[in-house]
């Protein structure tokens, strides 16, 4: 009788072992989903913020700054760089708008991305530059629709001020990201400076 007890004992600890650790697993696995709708919820948030903060600041001196950062297809650490070059330059963006703004880039970036990425880079999109292929035989006018109005209107980016050389403007956007060939900049510069004439 008292072997029979003691079986069933065992078994009841078993059982209720068991039971706590199935409990346990399903409770984790809750709290992991409800963390993950959290993080996709704060991650929202966050992007949000950054839209309206590039709205208010980097809107005013990029017009084309959704065509700028859908062209330019840079992951939040990328953009992070970015933003930390434009307050160099005198960008007015907090602290706490850098994060918040990156996340924005980031995801805006993402969007319509090419689905052959294999493409992408053939035709230059990498982060090397355009490649001579795509762009050999291209005339200015081609060059300055494909390239500067990723960033600009076509009248802001046929414009310059009178004291500027369209050499220095050029090489200036190519420090702003333009990715051109020494090529281009060529054939680009001389259709600038066809169009004052």
């Amino acid at each position: 009788m008292c072997g029979g007890l003691k079986k069933k004992r065992i078994l009841f600890l078993v059982v209720s072992n068991l039971i706590v650790l199935i409990a346990a697993a399903h409770l984790s696995g809750g709290l992991a989903a409800q963390t993950s709708a959290n993080a996709a919820k704060d991650q929202e948030a966050q992007i949000e913020k950054g839209r309206i903060a590039v709205g208010q600041t980097c809107a005013t001196c990029h017009a084309g700054i959704l065509r700028m950062a859908q062209a330019q297809k840079q992951n939040q650490e990328q953009w992070k760089d970015t933003i930390y070059s434009m307050i160099g330059r005198g960008a007015e963006i907090l602290p706490d708008e850098i994060e918040p703004i990156s996340a924005f880039l980031a995801a805006t970036s993402a969007r319509k991305e090419p689905a052959n990425a294999q493409a992408t880079e053939t035709a230059g999109g990498g982060r090397g530059g355009r490649g001579e292929q795509q762009t050999a035989g291209g005339d200015g006018r081609a060059i300055l629709q494909r390239t500067c109005q990723q960033c600009h209107d076509l009248p802001t980016a046929q414009n310059k001020l009178p004291s500027e050389d369209w050499t220095a403007v050029i090489a200036k956007m190519m420090g702003y990201g333009a990715r051109l060939t020494p090529t281009d900049q060529q054939k680009l510069t001389e259709y600038l400076n066809g169009l004052a004439k």
